[in-house]
């Protein structure tokens, strides 16, 4: 869950007269940190989104806000493990039962706010009420508001991610825990990473029996000696057995106090300041981490068109190779055309003096002829298709596994009428090329079919092109001293090349449509240079 405070229109963003610079950068930053997408299945990508969805919920939900309007309260969130007794501690400092607290998990689903009525209008606009339920109670310490978060090791996958995104709202962070779960391992990752961001910290540690008090209390503070907070503040709350409700004032009034210090306007300003400064100590180093990334991402987004250009074209010249080797004229062409040009056939007066046929000789005939060449022209064409789908099917698999080597296998959404459809792709590109050796034909022939009609020629020339070495000393024979079986050749080739070239176009639109450019990286690099010294 991420907040939402980008440009509408997408277009540059109206920076306002006489507003903070700093402020104006920010907001054009938050909207490049929102643009920027990790799609390729690079090393390290997961980790960018999280970091991308980080540092939009940081900028969105705390830098904008405090810019805009640093008289806001400062927002303490507990957070900590599941069962930690989050929700009674809030209700307890309050004084009522403000949130649920129970004994099922996760208990807090939904976060909630808890701040003082004359400070709700101060939190009404705020990027946090979006993310949780408001609730004013004039019990809350001034100058603070208290956010109880759901659980960082929630069963709840949502509920974790809610969790992680609210402590990027938080100027000060009540971490919760027992003695039976001070030692979990995400809470104190996180811990870790709110000391890096500069988020002041505090520790609850709850629920703690009497006789193992002293050990634990040891244990923790060695811990936290250990991660640099030693000097944050540590409060012990004993265990006070099964109850329902609040704690006891007592337990609870070191917390209550401690919060109570640091509200107060001037004091929790002190407080929103001081982690308003960590987040720009550590936000220009993360910023250049997703710009090298995006990088990599265009990099390798530009790889992957290659790869998938270069796929096709070695696919294409295969079969271009395998055409000019005469393998779409082998099988049923060359057997028609053995039937109808060896001595007696049809087309056997093709193949001597052919003058003797323009001077009248009938032999097989005209219609005869021009049907044997037709019925040639169409087996050609059958061959043609055959090899031609089954090259694309070729280029296809050599552009899915080069793009599963290369981080790409998740563009690869394989289209079941796309792979259905090779053959019709492949049928209506030999039908054109078809279709051009019979305007080619009638130009030769013209207006004199003594020898074979148009049709009967074009079916000559589509099987000289394939490869069959009679057929192309035939045509020449009918049409001599013209290049038509060059011409008609080179664009079946050319066809070919093609429709093999088509197999990578929607992996390569796929690719396209993700957005992945160059200069991204570079102008949020650009981003991160104009916040360089500011504090």
């Amino acid at each position: 869950m991420t907040t939402d405070l980008r440009r509408r229109d997408g277009g540059p963003s109206r920076h306002v007269r006489g507003r903070s610079p700093i402020l104006d950068v920010v907001v054009d930053l938050h909207e490049d940190v929102a643009a920027a997408r990790f799609p390729l299945d690079l090393p390290g990508a997961p980790e960018l989104t999280e970091l991308r969805d980080r540092i939009e919920t940081q900028i969105g939900a705390h830098l904008l806000p405090r810019l805009k309007r640093e008289a806001g309260p400062a927002v303490v969130v507990l957070g900590g493990s599941t069962g930690a007794g989050k929700s009674t501690l809030v209700n307890s400092v309050v004084g009522r039962e403000v949130t649920q607290a129970g004994v099922i998990r996760p208990t807090t689903t939904e976060p909630l706010l808890v701040v003082r009525e004359e400070d709700t209008w101060l939190v009404a606009e705020h990027p946090i009420a979006r993310l949780a339920d408001v609730v004013a109670d004039d019990r809350v310490p001034a100058g603070l508001a208290l956010l109880d978060a759901p659980d960082l090791d929630s069963v709840l996958e949502g509920n974790r991610a809610l969790a992680n995104l609210l402590l990027e709202t938080a100027d000060l962070w009540l971490f919760v825990t027992t003695a039976a779960r001070y030692g979990d391992a995400v809470p104190w990752r996180v811990l870790r990473q709110a000391q890096e961001r500069g988020i002041t910290v505090a520790v609850v540690l709850n629920r703690v029996p009497r006789r193992v008090l002293a050990e634990v209390r040891g244990d923790l503070m060695r811990r936290m000696t250990d991660l640099g907070m030693g000097e944050a503040p540590l409060f012990v709350v004993p265990d006070v057995g099964p109850h329902e409700g609040l704690l006891p004032e007592e337990v609870v009034e070191p917390v209550r106090t401690w919060l109570t210090l640091l509200g107060g306007r001037n004091t929790a300003r002190g407080v929103v300041r001081r982690t308003t400064q960590g987040v720009w100590g550590t936000l220009r180093e993360e910023l250049l981490r997703l710009s090298d990334g995006i990088t990599a991402q265009a990099m390798a987004a530009g790889a992957l068109r290659s790869c998938a250009e270069q796929a096709v074209a070695g696919a294409g010249d295969a079969l271009v190779a395998r055409l000019r080797a005469g393998a779409a004229a082998q099988g049923a062409p060359t057997t028609r055309w053995l039937a109808a040009a060896s001595t007696g056939g049809v087309l056997a007066p093709l193949t001597g003096d052919v003058s003797r046929v323009r001077r009248g000789w009938r032999g097989g005939g005209l219609r005869a002829r021009t049907e044997a060449a037709e019925a040639l022209g169409a087996e050609v064409r059958r061959s043609l298709v055959t090899l031609t789908a089954a090259a694309a099917t070729s280029a296809a698999a050599e552009l899915d596994r080069a793009w599963s080597e290369r981080g790409g296998a998740a563009l690869l959404e394989h289209d079941p009428a796309w792979a259905a459809g090779r053959d019709t792709r492949a049928e209506e590109a030999v039908a054109a090329w078809a279709a051009r050796s019979d305007a080619l034909a009638a130009e030769l022939i013209g207006a004199d079919p003594r020898v074979l009609t148009a049709a009967g020629l074009s079916g000559l020339l589509q099987a000289a092109a394939a490869g069959l070495d009679g057929a192309a000393r035939a045509t020449r024979a009918v049409a001599p001293g013209q290049d038509a079986v060059a011409r008609v050749t080179a664009d079946l080739h050319e066809t070919a090349r093609a429709v093999v070239g088509e197999e990578a176009g929607p992996a390569l639109d796929r690719l396209a449509a993700l957005g992945l450019r160059s200069d991204a990286g570079a102008g949020l690099r650009l981003r991160a240079s104009e916040l360089k010294g500011h504090r």
